[in-house]
């Protein structure tokens, strides 16, 4: 590293990473100024959340927002197991992966999975994570009952996936 013939990867911070979802998902309110707010549902950036002591935002904590009570002159980066759980349980994550899958949904499973790596990570899928990905959606799309809204719900789980790599919430 002292020679800069590496990097090494580097978490996102909490709300990069809230917004970053967001962002993916179309769901971004890009409105600047304004009040804050406690309600964690909200879509502006994370920047707008209210800190009260008594109401801290879970998904915040979990990817090591800083305490507010104390001063900190930088941020731990850990990794523990209810992040991932976070990115599969939390039901503003499955919303937001919905919400991508329907902004995507292309009658070409590969052209949705294109977009999805488009918007989520900005490249393009190896031909075998296309093929896997393939795999999983037709898997998931009879999985469930209604074949037609079987395979949007399938594209949101791919969302919900992906969203959980570790190279959408590390830089590389």
């Amino acid at each position: 590293n002292q020679f800069l013939w590496r990097f090494t990867p580097r978490r996102l911070e909490a709300e990069i990473v809230r917004d970053s979802i967001l962002s993916a998902a179309g769901q971004l309110d890009p409105k600047m100024f304004g009040p804050g707010t406690l309600d964690e549902r909200h879509q502006r950036r994370s920047i707008y959340f209210m800190i009260k002591r008594s109401r801290l935002i879970p998904m915040m904590q979990i990817f090591d927002q800083p305490e507010p009570l104390v001063s900190q002159g930088s941020r731990p980066s850990t990794t523990i197991a209810p992040q991932a759980l976070l990115f599969l349980n939390n039901p503003q994550v499955v919303k937001w992966a919905g919400a991508l899958a329907a902004s995507i949904n292309n009658e070409d499973t590969n052209e949705s999975i294109r977009a999805l790596y488009a918007r989520t990570l900005g490249r393009e899928p190896t031909p075998e994570e296309l093929q896997e990905n393939r795999a999983f959606i037709d898997a998931q799309t009879t999985s469930y009952q209604d074949p037609k809204k079987g395979r949007q719900l399938a594209l949101a789980d791919l969302a919900q996936v992906i969203f959980s790599l570790n190279e959408f919430i590390y830089l590389p």
